[in-house]
């Protein structure tokens, strides 16, 4: 099919989801009875554990995959352990580009209780919401809509498609296409078996200019209504068989994303499911984008049913009001995943100049990116990781706003050059003469050591914690890990630069001996390695007292923004042992690895999860198995048992009987 020539917005087509983290996520047993696509579960409670795990697993890569191809993703978590079907919010809540947003009324008792209020002041807050609607109240007359599971909407046309069910009532139905402006096109639809459909958005997606349908399973009457109508509004139609709906190619949303691009959004089932003769037929601009759900597709629905589609205007807040009147953000700490090379590459330009290994080059960060994933995997067959490289989002919104990263063994792969400063004392019986000058030495101390490294945080999140939690993750990691890393680790600090910028030790030494700048030889350190320092930097013992003043003062200083990170250091059991930086003379911190402060207060505890905790102390919690999590939450320790909100229990993925790691802020 050739692209597409049609006027699309973003109202009619979104570029903006909101997705309901399932925390709870479990065999829904109400809903079992008429939902053919769910499929049977092993009712253990430690299987439902591992349910709800893996479920989330596969919702974080959605919503990481999406924001990747710049989809904005609105995220929610589940707040109620009775709703286990809450990852489907298109059954309960839509919106539309007139600026409509309706409630709807649920056919299964515990899938009411997904409607929550706290989601539509948020919108309302946010978006351009022009008016409300509830029709819950059709449910006492048992008047069915499930909103976009009952309803497949072409919002351009201003049509929905409608396969009568349980779940879609034709006068609850009648109802809502009245107050939406939409006219309903109703069919019906039944399995081999001779089971309804119970959900049109399982067996239909209506694109802009396409249509992927099950006409075979659409009652013969009813059929060319469907097709005749479709037609009419300009769709192509792409026929699916029951087979493929049942591996959920129908459950399919179109999205357009922030550049402009029209994307796909279908399981991996789904898109496996699909023939090359079916994908010819879809347009040719049209990015298929399928995302594995497995786990989640056991309950009866997938990617379609995970997302609403935000088909709102959002709002221009006032910056000033925005930032006094919000709340902090919440953050968390993760090892880095693919994906995050824009993010990175953001902040490493936010840090440049001055930390050598971080550098805006993306090349560079897209090896250290994937150079990290590999090495992770080293730790759980008990092997040292040569290099990790952490970040801290900002939870809501997906954002990396600082990052941290340990290197496994300096030297190991490439010289470690330092110089260590030492007195030296010369005499002369002869002349009663004796001078004790200052002197550099190149030195290969720290070879063998780990290093702590990269530590940036935007300036705007320097508060509430998230700089002792990216620096004292590290620490607690390197700790719950001892076995595989060095018993010793250091750590580089920035060089003090003067208000110009320019870092005087570089400028009387360094200068002498590159053809570059200062922040051309940190770039060209971090992206070609060191070998160059080695062919070109002095042999010899340097003279401090041969160095202009201002040189010799930077000697041992750190960046004045550097300072609170070295003070940090030292509250952590490092200590200043007289190495610098070779380029910018800034003082190498050094120390053991089980001495440090993090470690030695770390403890393995069981957690039970509560609703919300008081008379908690804020502490640095994490996950001790895979995936690693940390971040900064209230605990109320309780004899052999750490008390967390549910809240903290979400965002690391945590259940009751768990073990964590805590550690004293």
């Amino acid at each position: 099919m050739q692209a597409s020539h049609i006027t699309n917005t973003r109202l009619t087509t979104p570029n903006t989801v909101l997705m309901v983290r399932p925390c709870h996520f479990r065999p829904n047993k109400q809903t079992a009875k008429d939902n053919s696509f769910q499929k049977p579960f092993v009712l253990k409670r430690e299987n439902i554990e591992e349910i709800s795990k893996n479920a989330c697993i596969e919702f974080d890569e959605m919503v990481r995959t999406l924001r990747i191809n710049h989809i904005t993703v609105e995220v929610f978590e589940t707040e109620d352990e009775k709703t286990p079907d809450s990852v489907f919010p298109n059954n309960w809540l839509s919106t539309h580009p007139n600026g409509l947003l309706v409630t709807y009324p649920m056919y299964c008792e515990n899938r009411r209780n997904e409607r929550r209020g706290d989601i539509v002041r948020y919108l309302q807050k946010h978006y351009a919401v022009a008016q409300t609607t509830d029709l819950s109240y059709l449910e006492k007359d048992n008047m069915i809509v499930e909103g976009t599971g009952a309803m497949v909407i072409d919002h351009e046309s201003k049509l929905a498609y409608v396969c009568l069910s349980q779940r879609s009532n034709k006068k609850a139905v009648t109802a809502a296409c009245k107050l939406i402006g939409l006219t309903p096109v109703f069919f019906s639809a039944f399995d081999s078996n001779g089971t309804a459909v119970y959900h049109t958005n399982v067996m239909m997606s209506v694109g802009s200019d396409f249509a992927i349908v099950a006409t075979s399973m659409i009652k013969d009457c009813d059929r060319p209504l469907v097709l005749s109508t479709l037609k009419e509004s300009g769709k192509t139609v792409i026929e699916i068989n029951e087979a493929q709906v049942n591996a959920f190619a129908g459950n399919c949303l179109e999205l357009l994303n922030n550049s402009g691009k029209r994307l796909l959004l279908l399981s991996q089932t789904a898109f496996n499911s699909l023939d090359e003769t079916q994908r010819a037929l879809l347009p040719t601009d049209l990015t298929l984008l399928p995302i594995a759900v497995p786990t989640i597709e056991m309950g009866g629905g997938s990617v379609r049913c995970m997302v609403a589609g935000i088909h709102l205007q959002r709002k221009v807040v006032d910056s000033k009001v925005n930032e006094t009147s919000r709340p902090s953000p919440q953050t968390r700490i993760r090892l880095v995943k693919e994906g995050d090379l824009e993010g990175l590459l953001a902040l490493a330009q936010a840090a440049s100049p001055g930390m050598t290994t971080f550098p805006p080059d993306r090349l560079t960060l897209n090896s250290k990116l994937k150079r990290s994933i590999i090495e992770e995997q080293k730790l759980y067959k008990k092997e040292r990781p040569d290099y990790l490289l952490f970040v801290l989002e900002e939870l809501h919104s997906g954002e990396l706003v600082g990052t941290s990263a340990i290197f496994g063994e300096l030297g190991k792969d490439d010289s470690f050059y330092s110089y260590k400063r030492e007195k030296v004392t010369q005499r002369n019986n002869a002349l009663g003469v004796q001078y004790t000058h200052d002197v550099l030495h190149l030195s290969h101390h720290f070879e063998g050591y780990a290093e702590v490294a990269s530590l940036f945080l935007l300036p705007q999140y320097r508060k509430d914690f998230n700089g002792k939690l990216l620096t004292k993750v590290r620490y607690l990691f390197m700790g719950l890990h001892q076995s595989v890393f060095p018993k010793n680790v250091m750590a580089d600090l920035r060089g003090y630069v003067d208000e110009e910028g320019r870092s005087p030790f570089w400028n009387a030494l360094g200068n002498h001996f590159f053809p570059m700048t200062y922040a051309e030889a940190d770039l060209y350190g971090a992206v070609n390695g060191n070998q160059f320092i080695a062919d070109l930097m002095p042999k010899l013992p340097l003279y401090v007292n041969m160095l202009p003043d201002d040189a010799q003062h930077a000697i041992g200083k750190p960046h004045n923004d550097g300072r609170p990170a070295m003070a940090l250091l030292e509250k952590e059991g490092f200590k200043f042992t007289n190495y610098i930086d070779i380029f910018d003379g800034a003082p190498s911190m050094e120390a053991e690895v089980a001495a440090l402060k993090t470690v030695q207060t770390t403890k393995q505890i069981k957690v039970e999860i509560a609703h919300s905790v008081t008379k908690g102390r804020l502490m640095l919690v994490a996950t001790r198995n895979q995936p690693f999590y940390a971040m900064m939450a209230e605990v109320n320790e309780q004899g052999e048992i750490a008390v967390i909100s549910q809240r903290t229990a979400q965002a690391l993925n945590l259940s009751s009987g768990n073990t964590i790691l805590l550690s004293e802020v």
